[in-house]
């Protein structure tokens, strides 16, 4: 089972994901938490991947839907810490369809910092 840990930072919603021994379906763990966050007013979403190796195709998917409807409302969903495997997946896909991909929390704070002061 994937478990979901969440903070309000300043600049963004964090979520934390590692995987848990269960029954209970990863995606709708994950959904749950992704919408939780994307109903802040927060500029980005930030999940840390460190404690996962790897992500199955549904979370990898749900992470795309919820990167684009962030997008939609000039928002950011950034990926910290991505197992190789899912990252090489999301570095396929077209710039307009990737999530920001950062190698840790700090660099996405510091993402979300620099777009802030370019809108300014």
């Amino acid at each position: 089972m994937l478990d979901v840990q969440r903070e309000e930072l300043p600049q963004a919603y964090l979520l934390i994901l590692s995987y848990l021994a269960s029954d209970t379906n990863d995606s709708e763990m994950l959904a749950r938490a992704l919408h939780r966050a994307s109903r802040t007013s927060k500029p980005a979403v930030v999940v840390d991947l460190s404690l996962v190796d790897s992500l199955s195709n549904d979370v990898i998917e749900l992470l795309l839907a919820y990167a684009f409807a962030l997008r939609a409302q000039a928002r950011q969903l950034i990926l910290c810490h991505t197992p190789q495997a899912s990252r090489h997946r999301f570095q396929r896909l077209d710039t307009d369809s990737q999530p920001l991909l950062v190698a840790s929390v700090l660099d996405a704070i510091e993402e979300i910092e620099f777009g802030a002061s370019r809108m300014s």
